[in-house]
């Protein structure tokens, strides 16, 4: 039984899977719900730790964002350079496909089976795959001038999976857990487990009382680490 309940006294806030933004405003009402003049000494007492790390965070979040690190900055890329081959695929279609359809009509839907405005107005998700299919289908073309489109389509294509690459990157660090935020965001967790304890233990009559110090609403579900098998422990 040595892990009955093991979660019960472990740092939950370490497992949390938040944006560094997400637990800036976390610790910031916790902090703001310290500095209340009702609160007892014992809880506020962690309110200067919580604060200086919270402050800490911040500071973390102005640099990053000075240095173009931000998720808007990534789907702004990948804005514009679907914008710039979309403008590409209009310029082929009106001086390249548009004549070449008149004797090849039935040859349309390998270049749009979704037709035209699958690729001018595809759904972010179904972007990559659209494009490719059309870049391959440029580029398999035996008419010489089809063909000649593909190798500006496949600049354009990996230039599209380049920005389109940053901004997978980018939500996926929002689902980053707070160890690998880095220190600021470890010492956070750590004031706020300090907070919670002495919560615990203040309104351990009514223990109920201790979540009114954390905004646990805006916070998404908690991951712990999975445990090992059995198998994996004895290799």
């Amino acid at each position: 039984m040595k892990d009955y309940q093991s979660d019960k006294y472990e740092n939950f806030f370490l497992h949390l899977k938040v944006s560094k933004e997400g637990f800036a405003k976390f610790g910031d009402f916790t902090a703001t719900a310290l500095a209340a003049p009702d609160v007892d000494a014992l809880i506020a007492e962690a309110g200067a730790a919580v604060a200086a790390a919270v402050a800490t965070l911040r500071a973390e979040l102005v640099t990053r964002k000075g240095k173009g690190g931000s998720s808007q900055t990534s789907t702004s890329a990948e804005g514009k350079a679907y914008e710039t081959f979309k403008t590409f695929i209009q310029l082929t279609d009106a001086k390249v496909l548009h004549g070449y359809f008149f004797d090849h009509a039935d040859e349309r839907s390998t270049y749009y089976p979704d037709d035209l405005t699958g690729l001018t107005q595809a759904p972010v998700k179904q972007r990559l795959t659209r494009l490719t299919a059309y870049v391959e289908a440029l580029e398999a073309s035996t008419e010489a001038p089809v063909q000649a489109q593909g190798k500006a389509a496949r600049a354009l294509l990996k230039a599209y999976q380049k920005a389109s690459s940053t901004k997978t990157q980018a939500r996926t660090a929002l689902q980053d857990t707070i160890g690998d935020l880095g220190p600021a965001a470890v010492a956070l967790a750590e004031a706020l487990w300090d907070v919670h304890t002495a919560a615990c233990y203040v309104h351990r009559r009514a223990p109920r009382q201790a979540r009114k110090y954390f905004d646990y609403a805006s916070l998404p579900n908690r991951v712990y680490p999975k445990k090992k098998s059995s198998a994996a422990k004895a290799a």
